[in-house]
């Protein structure tokens, strides 16, 4: 009959020392997600700071240059009043349709929403590509008229 009394006591101690030891485990883990959240916070204000740093560079850098398409699209308007028939009908069409692709450009930039780093990265790319298309295809047409 002790026996059995030491047994159970003994078991009933044991027992007790495992809820102990579970619950201290958990909420040691309930403490290392607190830290684990808390630090994907941290992360996403650091990454939002460094792209809305690098949208704001990248979107002054690219109005520049469609600024400059656009000055260069109302100069080669001016200097086409003074050339010849031939060559104003030959690229007027040419020039208006750069002028049209430069708006779709400004309207392009403007309406840009953030949706992820390689959606973003794609996007400066392209649209530094479509950017220098423009502009070169401009600077071509110039150069023809001189």
């Amino acid at each position: 009959m002790k026996a059995n009394r030491f047994i159970l006591i003994g078991l009933v101690l044991i027992t007790g020392l495992i809820f102990i030891g579970c619950n201290e485990n958990r909420e040691q883990k309930v403490e290392d997600a607190k830290e684990d959240v808390q630090q994907a916070n941290e992360d996403l204000i650091t990454a939002e700071k460094e792209y809305n740093s690098e949208w704001l560079q990248f979107k002054s850098n690219v109005e520049a240059k469609i600024l400059a398409n656009k000055q260069l699209i109302n100069d080669f308007k001016i200097a086409m009043k003074a050339t010849s028939a031939t060559f104003r009908t030959k690229y007027e069409n040419e020039i208006l349709t750069l002028e049209q692709k430069n708006i779709e450009l400004t309207k392009k930039l403007n309406e840009y929403k953030y949706e992820g780093k390689d959606k973003w990265e794609e996007f400066k790319t392209e649209f530094n590509n479509d950017v220098d298309i423009v502009g070169t295809a401009l600077k071509d047409i110039f150069d023809k008229k001189e």
